[in-house]
């Protein structure tokens, strides 16, 4: 069938195909050319493109030219590309050796004794304007149709043309891309900058000095700590404080896969390494390359896992499942646990090799209960974010809601509290929290411990109490607009605020 079709369509088809094949401008141009020679055999050939700011025209592709000559570049109106960027219209030179206008910049052609060579150029526009030229030189016999190479070259030219539109497109897009990319790499430095964490214990800013010193480092850094106590964001703020910070940051929750699965999804796998493994898979320690991997909960890794992890930590390298290429990967290493590894070490649970590879640099997280100080830091802040995110005006948490955050113990740390937090504001249809929209665990908590305390008036001055300073934080002090508030008489409320010893600021 292709037989049957003319150089000219079969041209047609083959430029077509490498629009369909490659998005890269310079590959596409090299295409074109590459396709005139094979179906119309030009001599020589060049797509040039013209550059706004340096006002030149140079090569972008070029065929039968060497390195020195690919390099030329001329003028608007200078030699025949030149005028033809400069009008626009193409032009033909049936002899170029009795054409003063063809200046031979990128040297001399040389016909044989019965042919002549003979020059084409046309240009390529873009948006009704020039933007370049594909000029063709070829040997040229009498009985040559001149007019059937011009209007080819016409077609290719507006290929050229679309393919430089795509280009521009693309390079668009990628430059939003990277502008994009680094406002959100700005947003995760500033957001994870330890001088940016909630904190007032001594504890933890034991541990954001720590932070700081290991980030520019090359160390393995090992955070322990009991589970909600925020590992993670530590190994966020050691990666976006280092210079590695452009770099990926790869977080990969090991208690989450199955041992198979694991090693699969750390080292990657080859295509048919096992059963649904239908092509080649990178890991993550591949993905990672030159930034950092955060391995959480490392303490359930099987002892087959800890020897390869140790060989990645001592080495830097790997293999893929299935594969036998041995893999470099740069990666800076961060894992967590909540356990106890030197029990794990004598129960023969974790191998103590690898303890001493990993404790190069330990941070211990302290729980919420030894930090107390933070309890109502972390519940503001908290509270304004979840408030803002459902669109809800929340000013404040009640005094009693206070006592309860303060008072108890919080076995899930900050990760529970957060979860407190966010809860009582989807309950809350006021501006205040208050204690009922606490969560169970803490209202029993605060039962069980008042059970046996309190009496029935006592009870009663509790909640009076609490209604009082709930009033007066909403009047900002007013005893007046207070006792409005509450429907008693000035002189009710001032005996009140005295006998309860509450102070109006």
């Amino acid at each position: 069938m292709s037989k049957m079709l003319t150089p000219e369509v079969e041209l047609l088809a083959d430029v077509a195909k490498v629009f369909a094949e490659s998005p890269n401008l310079e590959a596409t141009l090299q295409s074109i050319l590459r396709a005139i020679e094979t179906h119309v055999k030009l001599e020589r050939g060049t797509i040039t493109l013209f550059d706004p700011e340096s006002e030149t025209i140079s090569i972008r592709a070029a065929h039968g030219l060497n390195d020195a000559s690919r390099k030329v570049t001329c003028k608007i109106g200078e030699g025949v590309t030149g005028l033809v960027v400069q009008t626009g219209k193409e032009i033909v030179v049936p002899d170029i050796s009795k054409d003063a206008r063809f200046l031979a910049k990128t040297d001399e052609r040389v016909g044989g004794k019965d042919q002549r060579v003979a020059f084409f150029c046309v240009p390529i526009k873009m948006e009704g304007k020039t933007i370049g030229a594909i000029s063709v030189d070829r040997k040229i016999r009498p009985s040559d149709d001149l007019e059937m190479h011009v209007r080819m070259l016409e077609i290719l030219a507006t290929m050229a043309a679309q393919a430089v539109k795509l280009n521009k497109m693309l390079e668009s897009e990628r430059k939003e891309m990277r502008t994009e990319n680094l406002r959100l790499l700005r947003e995760l430095k500033s957001k994870f900058n330890v001088h940016n964490m909630i904190s007032t214990s001594g504890a933890m800013q034991e541990v954001y000095r720590l932070i700081e010193q290991v980030a520019d480092s090359t160390a393995t850094v090992l955070i322990r700590g009991e589970s909600g106590t925020g590992k993670d964001l530590v190994a966020h703020a050691i990666h976006y404080n280092s210079y590695r910070f452009e770099k990926p940051f790869i977080k990969v929750n090991c208690t989450a896969l199955p041992e198979n699965l694991l090693e699969s999804e750390l080292f990657g796998h080859e295509k048919g390494a096992f059963t649904g493994a239908a092509e080649r898979k990178p890991g993550r320690f591949e993905l990672a390359n030159g930034g950092t991997i955060f391995l959480d909960e490392i303490g359930d890794f099987s002892l087959n896992m800890q020897v390869k992890l140790l060989r990645v930590i001592q080495f830097k390298e790997f293999e893929r499942v299935g594969g036998y290429e041995t893999i470099k990967s740069n990666v800076r290493i961060i894992v967590a646990t909540n356990k106890n590894l030197e029990e794990e070490i004598k129960n023969g649970l974790f191998r103590e090799d690898l303890y001493y590879r990993i404790n190069v640099f330990p941070i211990c997280m302290p729980p919420l209960r030894d930090r107390k100080n933070d309890v109502m830091l972390l519940a503001d802040f908290f509270l304004e974010k979840y408030a803002r995110e459902n669109g809800k005006a929340i000013k404040r948490i009640s005094t009693p809601a206070i006592e309860m955050l303060t008072s108890y113990h919080w076995p899930g740390n900050v990760r529970e509290l957060e979860n407190c937090i966010e809860r009582a504001v989807l309950l809350c249809d006021e501006d205040v929290i208050r204690s009922d929209h606490m969560p169970p665990s803490l209202q029993m908590a605060q039962k069980t411990q008042n059970a046996n305390t309190l009496t029935l008036p006592e009870k009663v001055e509790y909640v009076e109490r609490e209604m009082i300073i709930d009033a007066l934080k909403k009047t900002q002090g007013s005893q007046r607009l207070a006792a409005r508030e509450l429907g008693v008489t000035e002189r009710i409320l001032g005996y009140k605020i005295k006998k309860y010893r509450i102070l109006r600021k």
